[in-house]
């Protein structure tokens, strides 16, 4: 018995494997989205705090003269160092104001004010003044990028680069009391930042989601094992053991099934039971059939021989006329099936009255029993009947049917030799007077309409061959 190609064990491991591996897979590519959308949620919110507590403390048209005059004024000063003090306590990368230009002449931002720590101020006391045009510092795409949430009545969120780096940037358009759009307030965290707690916590929720799937895995593994596969492959030995035994095996006290031990409590031990229960009672299923083996023996014997007698010609051995009837029967089913598609010889033994006359009816017989010999080696793949006592009938299907032209043919040349063949003894000088038809499904009914017309071609066979002989 071939062993499983497939161990259980094995499938069993690789589908937890595979399934274990794409649940992680998955289970990190959710993480990973769910948290990114959500720190940037909380980072819009953040942001936003930060945008609307820096603009309650601006004056918003007095800020609004200083853009459109270039002259820095006190409250201008003052909003300086409150926006210096706002970078001092919150952990931002820039907090400033600017004012994006975008016309046929120019696409550049206008400074209005840059926050800087203490620090920056230290290093770079100059820094950018009211009015400056950073024309160096944006590319062309993400100035239209400012102007483009400049132009909204809300806050925008977005990421850019400049000579600063990579941020991510929160923008609330500035208007004064006449509803005029003058500048925009600006807030930006690096990306790098961003990005940075997205992969530790992802590589943490990660880790832990592997850990998670090795140890399930582990443990489903062990699991298995123990209640499971282990109890299978035990079950699988012992019954391909007792098959091998049982192969071929008559003596009922050799058929003898040696069972796990399995305790398991569950279906796998109640299918132990049942393979158990099933040798036994195979055992005495066995015992049984031998008891009555002889006595089927003998009826079958008994069939055979009366099929035989029934529907076998005693003297050729080829079908009798019986069979012939009940082959008649299903050729003329098939006709109405339309499935059809056969042809009929009929051959009649010429001279057989003057060999029994002259030498016997054992040599008659011997006359019979040989031309029927020639018959059935020519036409090998087709049944051949013996419906009268010089009278036989070839029914041609399938292979013999295609070559029924050149089967034919070869059958006159066989008797017209041992017809003329001088060297043999009259009883085995055989000649046959033969007649051939095709079904023809437009005019034939039934199998017998083909039948007469074989018998009339026989018989004018017959016919010419005296006359030749004459």
């Amino acid at each position: 018995m071939d062993k499983s190609r497939r161990p259980i064990k094995r499938s069993i491991f690789i589908f937890t494997l595979a399934f274990i591996t794409l649940l992680c897979l998955f289970l990190s590519i959710l993480t990973y989205t769910t948290f990114t959308n959500t720190l940037y949620k909380s980072y819009n919110r953040r942001m936003t705090d930060i945008l609307k507590f820096v603009e309650s403390h601006i004056d918003k048209d007095n800020l609004y003269e200083c853009v459109k005059t270039g002259e820095e004024s006190e409250e201008y000063t003052e909003l300086v160092a409150f926006m210096d003090s706002i970078m001092e306590d919150f952990d931002i990368h820039f907090l400033y104001i600017v004012t994006p230009i975008v016309n046929d002449e120019q696409t550049v931002i206008m400074n209005v004010i840059s926050a800087d720590t203490a620090e920056g101020r230290a290093t770079d006391p100059d820094g950018y003044y009211l009015d400056l045009i950073l024309d160096d510092v944006y590319e062309e795409a993400d100035v239209i990028k400012y102007n483009n949430a400049y132009q909204k009545n809300e806050i925008s969120f977005f990421k850019n680069f400049s000579d600063w780096g990579y941020d991510y940037t929160a923008l609330l358009p500035l208007k004064n009391s006449n509803g005029e759009r003058y500048a925009a307030l600006c807030v930006d965290i690096e990306v790098e930042d961003l990005q940075n707690v997205i992969k530790t916590y992802t590589g943490m929720n990660v880790v832990l989601i592997v850990f998670l799937g090795v140890l399930f895995i582990t443990f489903f593994i062990l699991w298995m094992n123990k209640n499971i596969t282990e109890p299978i492959r035990q079950l699988e030995k012992s019954v391909v053991s007792f098959a091998m035994r049982s192969h071929d095996q008559t003596d009922p006290d050799k058929l003898k099934y040696d069972a796990p031990a399995i305790s398991t409590h569950n279906e796998v031990e109640s299918l132990s039971d049942a393979v158990t229960q099933l040798s036994a009672d195979m055992r005495q299923y066995v015992r049984s059939i031998l008891d009555e083996k002889g006595k089927v023996e003998t009826m079958k014997t008994e069939v055979s021989r009366m099929d035989m007698l029934a529907y076998q010609d005693a003297l050729t051995h080829v079908k009798n006329k019986a069979w012939y009837d009940e082959v008649e029967k299903r050729v003329n089913e098939d006709i109405e099936n339309g499935t059809a598609r056969f042809g009929i010889i009929m051959a009649d033994l010429n001279n057989l009255k003057k060999i029994n006359d002259n030498y016997g009816h054992e040599r008659g017989n011997d006359y019979i029993f040989g031309a029927c010999h020639l018959i059935c080696v020519t036409f090998d793949h087709s049944p051949v009947f013996r419906i009268g006592g010089d009278e036989f009938v070839i029914l041609l299907e399938r292979s013999d049917y295609d070559n029924r032209e050149r089967l034919l043919s070869e059958l006159k040349i066989i008797f017209k030799t041992t017809s003329h063949d001088e060297s043999k003894e009259p009883w085995e000088r055989y000649s046959v007077a033969i007649g051939m038809a095709e079904f023809n499904p437009g005019r034939d009914t039934c199998m017998n309409d083909v039948f007469k017309r074989a018998d009339e071609l026989m018989y004018a066979n017959k016919v010419a061959s005296k006359m030749a002989r004459q």
